[in-house]
This record gives structure tokens, C-alpha cells and sequence, in this order.
């Protein structure tokens, strides 16, 4: 039986008592493009089995943080229709091996409403941590398409735009820019992230290895031309 098989069955437990406002996700991390393998309640992010791997399970892999730490919780996870949840997230490992996740996510919305009755009613200000929007730490995108989004956000935080014609004109600096970030939020875990890449900046897979290179090169203390 592999090890994951085991916490199947605490995904429905932990889902019938929680409630259907939480959202309980087990994650194959072996299978980045179709990660989930186990999920209660999917209403709360609208996932199934079989949805891809978010940026921040990516991001957890590029710099793995799993090595320093059991688990993270109370960081903001955002679904469709600016859905704000309270996410956190338990680390699987297997012989010093990171495979899997056990992902608590918490739709906010309803206890937020509730607060904003109070506070109307009573006029006292009450303590506003609960807000998912101010809960400290990373921020968690559930995504259909994850490897567009994280590609999109890169290039904005690069060049301030991602329309066409700018994508069009980017330097070669852009690029790398681009390239460096996207590896560093582990993008390119996912199969086929080098030819969406090069597609999306209007280049070459090639290109996209040689700019990889580079950045190897750079991280590795060799002199970059």
C-alpha cells in the first residue's frame, strides 16, 4: 500500500467534522499535474481529484522549505470569485522525501459576515485578525490553470504589462528576469512549462534552455556571458 493511501480515509473524517465550510485536500507531490488524490467538501475552492498542483506547493518544492519544517498555517488562499480562505497545509514525507500533503482550507467568508452583524450591532471594534485578507505569510492561488497565472504574474512584476505587443518586445534582460523568477517559483516542475513559457514571451524553447543555463551558470559562481 503506498503511504499515501492511509490519510485517504482522514480526508472524509476530517471533512464531516469540520464541516462543509472547510475544505480537507491530499496531495500526491509526485504528480505535480494532477496532484490531488483525495479531497472533502471541493466545493469551497471548486476542485476535484485529479486538479493540477497550486503556485504554492510549487513554490514549497523549488525551495524546500519542507526540509525545515512540519508544517505552515494560516496563510491566505485565494479560489474563484475572489473566494478568500485560511489555508494550511502538513508535510508528507517518505525516507527524507517530500510526497504528499494534507491541506486544511478554511472559506472565510461566512465567519467574516458574521463578525461585520456583530460589530454593526454591538459598535464595538472587534479584533479583525480572523480576515483572511490579514492573515501574515504566503498566499496560496487556486488555479485551474496555474502554469498561465504564475507565467502572467512574472511577467507583470518584470515589465508592469503582459499584453501582446509588450510580450512582443521584451530584451533578452526581460527574459532572464522572467526565466529566473518562474524557476524560482518552481514552474518548471510541470511537464510541458518550457514550451508554455516560450510560447507566452514569444521565443524559442531553445531559448528558454539557454536562458535556464544562464541562470545555472550565475547561481553556480561561473562567469556569465
Amino acid at each position: 500500500m503506498d503511504t499515501l493511501d492511509r490519510y485517504k480515509k482522514l480526508v472524509d473524517f476530517l471533512g464531516e467534522i469540520m464541516g462543509e465550510n472547510t475544505e480537507v485536500v491530499l496531495r500526491d507531490c509526485r504528480k505535480p499535474d494532477h496532484d490531488i488524490i483525495a479531497i472533502a467538501n471541493g466545493h469551497v475552492s471548486g476542485r476535484t481529484v485529479g486538479a493540477p498542483i497550486t503556485d504554492f506547493t510549487l513554490s514549497i518544492l523549488a525551495n524546500e522549505e519542507w526540509k525545515e519544517r512540519d508544517y505552515v498555517v494560516n496563510y491566505e488562499g485565494k479560489a474563484a470569485a475572489n473566494k478568500r480562505l485560511r489555508s494550511s497545509t502538513y508535510f508528507i514525507r517518505e525516507e527524507g522525501e517530500l510526497i504528499g500533503q494534507l491541506c486544511i482550507n478554511i472559506d472565510m467568508g461566512p465567519y467574516e459576515k458574521l463578525l461585520d452583524e456583530v460589530k454593526v450591532l454591538s459598535g464595538l471594534d472587534l479584533i479583525h485578525s480572523v480576515k483572511a485578507g490579514q492573515v501574515p505569510g504566503p498566499t496560496e492561488n487556486f488555479s485551474e490553470d496555474v502554469m498561465e497565472d504564475m507565467i502572467q504574474k512574472a511577467v507583470i512584476q518584470t515589465v508592469g504589462s503582459c499584453d501582446s505587443i509588450v510580450r512582443e518586445r521584451l530584451t533578452q534582460q526581460d527574459r532572464l528576469q522572467i526565466i529566473s523568477e518562474l524557476n524560482d517559483a518552481g514552474l518548471f516542475h510541470l511537464k510541458g512549462a518550457v514550451g508554455a513559457v516560450a510560447e507566452y514571451l514569444y521565443c524559442s524553447e531553445a531559448s528558454v534552455y539557454r536562458y535556464q543555463s544562464k541562470l545555472q551558470k550565475k547561481s553556480s559562481g561561473d562567469v556569465v556571458k
